[in-house]
């Protein structure tokens, strides 16, 4: 019986197939690229091929070059505010994010969409050095309890994760 049970559990280990699984690795470069003036776009390359990007989408109101304390922002699955991790089928070019109409390459293989959670978001000056001039203001974007969905599946970021920072140069 042993033998059997053996044999069986053998041939169910070489049946077995991941497929082509597309799994979010969540290894990002540290690099924060951005772009848009009003619906700004921020979004981390994977490290590893740059075949998936973490993006976060806010507004203008959010990413400011003051420092009123900019309240916790709710992540949605539409809107203003959105969370998304993408995987695709090649490495994804500079343009792909900035581009006014969103290129058809590479393809998404995978799109986990945020449902909830929460955004935080700290803008502080960057002073020049040995004086008092703001010659930039530095941005640090948090993530916060946030679920991300792809059809039934979902991956939670638990606690705090932080997604990066980032400087805009004072015009």
């Amino acid at each position: 019986m042993k033998r059997y049970y053996l044999i069986l559990t053998i041939l169910f280990v070489l049946s077995c197939d991941d497929g082509n699984l597309d799994i979010a690795s969540f290894e990002f470069e540290e690099k924060v690229n951005v772009c848009g003036d009003i619906n700004i776009t921020m979004y981390r390359l994977s490290a590893n091929g740059q075949k998936e990007a973490l993006i976060v989408t806010l507004t203008d109101k959010e990413i400011r070059m003051d420092e009123e304390v900019v309240p916790p922002i709710q992540v949605g699955l539409n809107g203003n505010y959105t969370v998304t991790d993408r995987v695709f089928d090649n490495e994804v070019p500079s343009n792909y994010f900035c581009a006014a109409v969103p290129p058809v390459e590479p393809k998404v293989l995978k799109n986990w969409a945020g449902e909830s959670g929460t955004i935080l978001v700290e803008n502080e000056p960057v002073f020049e050095e040995g004086n008092a001039n703001v010659i930039a203001w530095k941005h640090t974007v948090v993530l916060m309890d946030v679920v991300l969905v792809s059809g039934s599946e979902s991956i939670i970021f638990n606690d705090i994760y932080l997604f990066g920072v980032f400087e805009t140069a004072v015009n």
